[in-house]
């Protein structure tokens, strides 16, 4: 009788993870591709609030990195938090903070600029003035960006190319 729960138990979770990875929010070939640029800026970065180690940085003055979400969202509603703080690496002794995060959506064999804000944009978003200030003066800054994620809506843009 134990092995009979077990077994069903096993497949239940089974069908489920083909499921999921079958049917996630995002087509199998299309990226949903979050990219992190700063300069003067060290950032922690995190999704839905897991911890995103490849998309932090900038410790030593300035990062750039680009990275795939596809398996990250959720269907719905998500969020990315930004933690960020001002790092000096002048001789000057100034801050000169910038920050940008996009998250846009590129369809497989598509080259993403992290630089540049792309075609096909959910967020785009830089340090405002009084964020930059904030962050020379030595104050850590917290960016959230809410988004959602919708599989429908993305077969939808996917057609219209």
């Amino acid at each position: 009788m134990n092995l009979m729960k077990l077994i069903r138990a096993l497949l239940g979770t089974g069908a489920a993870l083909m499921l999921s990875a079958c049917g996630g929010p995002v087509p199998s070939d299309m990226f949903l591709t979050l990219s992190v640029s700063t300069r003067d800026v060290a950032v922690k970065t995190a999704i839905n609030g897991k911890p995103s180690d490849f998309l932090s940085g900038g410790e030593e003055g300035s990062m750039t990195a680009s990275a795939p979400l596809n398996n990250t969202v959720k269907e719905g509603e998500n969020e990315a938090t930004f933690l960020l703080s001002g790092r000096d690496h002048g001789d000057d002794g100034v801050i000169d903070a910038a920050f940008l995060a996009t998250l846009e959506i590129a369809v497989k064999g598509e080259i993403v600029d992290t630089l540049e804000p792309g075609e096909r944009m959910i967020f785009s978003r830089e340090l405002t003035e009084e964020e930059a200030a904030a962050l020379a003066g030595g104050e850590s800054v917290t960016i959230t960006e809410r988004f959602t994620v919708s599989r429908a809506a993305l077969e939808e843009m996917k057609a219209g190319e």
